[in-house]
């Protein structure tokens, strides 16, 4: 075939009325560059092109030996043995990232063999994002369907992207710190009064916008994931187990549309509402949904108003722009009279949601998990601590039942202050934590003890309970002594700026902070893996534009410790 490049490229992006096929073209080829930046090609929409280009050289530039090739075959190596990685909720590589790689590999050939080479791509407006074309399938991804392992592939496949419901789930069954969120038996307890209120608001009555606010880890999140579990059609039979239990459930709710706004914009929070509401890709206005256009939806369809789900709004991108652009004109909405939608949204209490939590005070909407008293903590802390130790731990057998009962008043004492024969409250304030948080990661270290049968003991076992929550890291990471890289790793962590640091620059930076091993040598894929797995319930994670996995840790008062301390009793020590 002796036609030009260019003109197979022009074949495939003529005659838009019919089915073109998405093509990339990898050029290993000299002066082959030029079909990556045919002029007419770069004028056309991004949205609109089928054929895209990786080149060898420039326009005027020669290739080397297969380089481009052979550089492409190690790139997808290494993809394919986890060397490279991108975030599992990427169903492929991105093409920039891939190409990135790809560069990179040929200028290291370039250093290795002399006569120097670089790549061409197609070129495209930086603002642009590529993360739909399938060129390369993504050996580690996981859909929504694989983890969602309590619910069966049929109601997985029913559930929008954004709703996330794993995430109500998960926390919904309340015992992530013994990573027992996916055994389908719940564990949330007490908030009663909370409980009997916002299920009563989810059945319809009173005002139409609800803010659920308090400290990091308090439990807001639990509070909504059951009730969501409880209330949503398609999770309420197949998470019977985490609600059922509940003084007060919600009906089933057939016009819920729920959100779990972590690293989601306004166009994906408005545009997951608007599916959930029955609305397809058809009806999405040109310039994406907005207030208005969701309650011309509600409308569009009789019955009772929607019902609007947000949580961790904090934890969204951009959270300010979407409480301006969406949230505060949903709540006016909401609060009108007779109104087509209702609001409910779970954040942690910040000055920049100031206007949210007054227009939902004013409406007597405001319920704040941190104004809940000592005394009511104490008892559902028990209860909590109790179950849980109730369960597959060796607290559960007969010789050991007493103990489970002073061990868990020991370590409910100790997080609220209340003593079980006496009403009053010896801490001086409330903790900057959840104490439900606290408890399970204090639970968490009990149980790698040998087991306590005498209750005295016990009890001043729960006595000892760290009440800050960078003591109970250290507590934690004392140990686990037989993981190295953990410390290491989450010292590198404690350094990570903005969204988070990549898997590459973790497994650099961390033997600085080892005392094993040389600090020039990066830890290895699996270790560095490992480390992560270990690490990962002190962890937030993110996704950048490129597909990276980004990962922090979840709050800045562990940063703080780690940095000021970043090796630890022992480190130190050896220093002196």
């Amino acid at each position: 075939m002796d036609d030009p490049v260019s003109a197979w490229i022009g074949l495939i992006e003529s005659h838009r009325e019919k089915a073109r096929p998405l093509t990339l073209f990898i050029l290993d080829l000299c002066h082959s560059g030029a079909a990556a930046t045919l002029p007419w090609h770069q004028q056309m929409q991004v949205t609109d092109r089928r054929a895209w280009v990786i080149a060898a050289s420039g326009r005027e530039d020669k290739a080397f030996d297969c380089r481009l090739s052979r550089a492409t075959a190690m790139v997808l190596r290494q993809y394919l043995d986890g060397a490279l990685a991108v975030d599992p909720s990427c169903q492929h590589i991105p093409l920039p990232t891939i190409a990135h790689e790809i560069a990179r590999e040929v200028a290291k050939l370039n250093e290795v063999e002399g006569y120097s080479q670089q790549i061409e791509v197609s070129r495209v407006p930086f603002t642009a994002r590529l993360h739909d074309l399938p060129f390369f399938p993504n050996p580690g991804y996981r859909s929504q369907e694989s983890m969602l392992s309590e619910v069966d592939a049929g109601i997985a496949s029913m559930l929008d992207e954004a709703f996330d419901p794993r995430h109500f789930m998960l926390r919904g069954a309340s015992a992530e710190p013994l990573e027992r969120g996916e055994s389908g038996q719940g564990y949330f307890r007490g908030r009663d009064a909370e409980v009997r209120e916002l299920t009563t608001w989810l059945n319809g009555q009173g005002s139409g916008f609800r803010l659920l606010t308090g400290k990091p880890g308090v439990g807001k999140s639990a509070l909504l994931g059951v009730l969501v579990c409880a209330a949503h059609p398609t999770l309420r039979d197949a998470t019977q187990g985490l609600w059922f239990s509940l003084s007060v459930k919600p009906g089933r709710n057939e016009r819920l549309a729920v959100v779990h706004a972590r690293r989601r914009d306004l166009a994906q929070i408005t545009d997951s509402f608007a599916r959930q509401m029955g609305a397809t890709e058809k009806d999405r206005p040109s310039d994406g949904w907005d207030t208005q256009s969701l309650v011309k939806l509600a409308q569009a369809t009789p019955g009772a108003p929607y019902t609007l789900v947000i949580d961790a709004l904090d934890e969204a991108e951009r959270p300010e722009d979407i409480t301006q652009a969406l949230l505060l004109p949903l709540t006016r909405a909401a609060l009108a009279e007779n109104p087509v939608v209702r609001l409910l949204v779970g954040t942690r209490s910040e000055p920049r949601f100031a206007t949210l939590m007054q227009l939902a005070d004013a409406a007597g909407g405001l319920v704040n998990l941190d104004h809940v008293q000592a005394r009511d903590i104490y008892k559902s802390l028990q209860q909590y601590i109790g179950d849980l130790l109730a369960v597959d731990t060796p607290y559960a057998e007969l010789h050991a039942a007493e103990a489970a009962v002073a061990l868990a008043e020991g370590i409910a004492t100790r997080l609220t202050g209340v003593h079980a024969l006496s009403p009053h409250c010896d801490r001086t304030g409330p903790l900057e934590w959840g104490e439900f948080l606290a408890a399970g990661l204090y639970l968490r270290h009990i149980l790698t003890r040998p087991t306590e049968y005498d209750p005295a003991l016990a009890r001043e076992l729960g006595l000892a309970a760290p009440v800050e929550l960078p003591e109970l890291l250290e507590l934690d990471l004392v140990g686990r002594a037989d993981e190295p890289d953990l410390r290491p790793v989450l010292a590198t962590l404690a350094h990570a700026e903005g969204r988070g640091m990549p898997e590459r620059a973790i497994a650099h930076v961390a033997p600085a902070f080892s005392r094993l091993g040389s600090a020039d040598s990066p830890l290895s894929i699996d270790r560095l893996q490992a480390a992560l797995t270990q690490a990962r319930f002190y962890l937030r994670r993110d996704v950048d534009v490129d597909g990276t996995t980004l990962f922090r840790l979840f709050h800045e008062g562990l940063a703080e410790r780690l940095r000021a301390n970043p090796f630890g009793r022992h480190g130190q020590e050896q220093a002196r």
